[in-house]
């Protein structure tokens, strides 16, 4: 079912939608596909101090726009681990977000970029067995180019649509893609971790970040630039966009999948604005979103056309902590010894 044009009106009234100029859609809309503000500038056909503009607007804004690396050829793997627990003390390195969660019970959801050869070892090292396990075999997020995204350029608003949903529900049945694995160079690493933040770091501001947080002298910037170049550029998957609504309005969710086409479902979902990223294993998908309360009849008839289960139903986050991935002990560790730090080595102090 999908959203008429006499309900745009009283959309548009509300705190529960993205509403954006045509210049900032436009911007917005390149910016995946953008590895650099002038390539922005190529593709809107607008000028690049414009471009400039709009892109500091668009972070005043509280839009955030991050390097999205390929994890699997880095042999990173993505986990989602469910426990049915309120809070914990501490949680190992590779952790990137903890979230209070509640549902039929109170859980605990984390989500950990862990590399593959530490997978067992980081699981062993949490406080207790958890309920439910995603293991990543692939990342997707939401995209302004997403084919059930609308926008409504007399109103400015991003919204969802459903003219392509057989389109995009063909599309998710495809096998999950597998990919060469390389290693990837303390240089590529650093360079990477600082463009995972904001998108267009200048390799400048990275090697400045590198001796002010790391206490390290930083390499060239021409050594940097062959880097960016010729490796970390090939581990470039896109630049994803981020935003919040007024969680008053629009709370914010977490929907986990289970059964043969929980891939499709993950999948479908973040073509459509306000489903921001799904994790997705072989037999099971993780999906953080924000759904506005119009976007629940397409979201059900979606849902009832894929062979998936939702065995803890709409899990609402009532709370959440952003971890930093790599601190500066652990890209110290990785520059020294040439390999991933293990998890029990260092941990993050839980707040939520």
């Amino acid at each position: 079912m999908s959203i008429r044009e006499n309900e745009y009106g009283i959309i548009a009234k509300t705190e529960e939608v993205l509403k954006l100029n045509p210049n900032e859609w436009r911007v917005l809309s390149a910016i995946p596909r953008s590895s650099t503000i002038a390539r922005i500038s190529e593709l809107t056909g607008l000028p690049y101090s414009t471009v400039i503009d709009v892109v500091k607007r668009l972070s005043r804004m509280g839009i955030e726009m991050h390097f999205v690396p390929r994890y699997d050829v880095m042999n990173v793997k993505p986990l989602f681990l469910l426990f049915k627990a309120e809070s914990v003390e501490r949680l190992p390195l590779y952790t990137v977000r903890v979230s209070r969660l509640k549902g039929r019970s109170s859980y605990l959801g984390v989500l950990a970029l862990v590399p593959e050869r530490h997978v067992d070892d980081y699981v062993a090292a949490l406080p207790e067995r958890p309920v439910e396990r995603v293991e990543g075999e692939e990342v997707r997020h939401w995209l302004p180019t997403g084919r059930l995204t609308r926008y409504v350029s007399g109103l400015g608003l991003v919204l969802p649509s459903t003219e392509r949903l057989e389109e995009v529900l063909a599309a998710g049945r495809a096998p999950i893609e597998r990919r060469e694995k390389r290693w990837v160079d303390w240089i590529d690493l650093l360079v990477i971790i600082f463009k995972m933040r904001y998108a267009y770091t200048k390799l400048s501001e990275v090697a400045r970040l590198i001796e002010e947080r790391l206490g390290m002298s930083a390499p060239s910037r021409q050594l940097m630039s062959y880097h960016y170049r010729t490796h970390v550029m090939g581990l470039w998957n896109y630049n994803a966009v981020g935003f919040r609504l007024n969680e008053t309005v629009a709370p914010r969710r977490l929907y986990i999948f289970r059964g043969k086409e929980s891939r499709v479902a993950a999948r479908t979902l973040v073509e459509m604005p306000y489903f921001f990223e799904s994790y997705i294993g072989e037999e099971g998908a993780a999906t953080y979103a924000q759904p506005p309360c119009y976007t629940h009849r397409i979201l059900y008839d979606i849902l009832s056309t894929v062979d998936v289960d939702l065995p803890y139903g709409e899990l609402f986050i009532t709370a959440e902590q952003e971890l930093e991935w790599l601190p500066p002990e652990a890209l110290r560790y990785y520059h020294d010894k040439g390999e991933w730090m293990p998890p029990t080595e260092l941990s993050h102090e839980v707040l939520v």
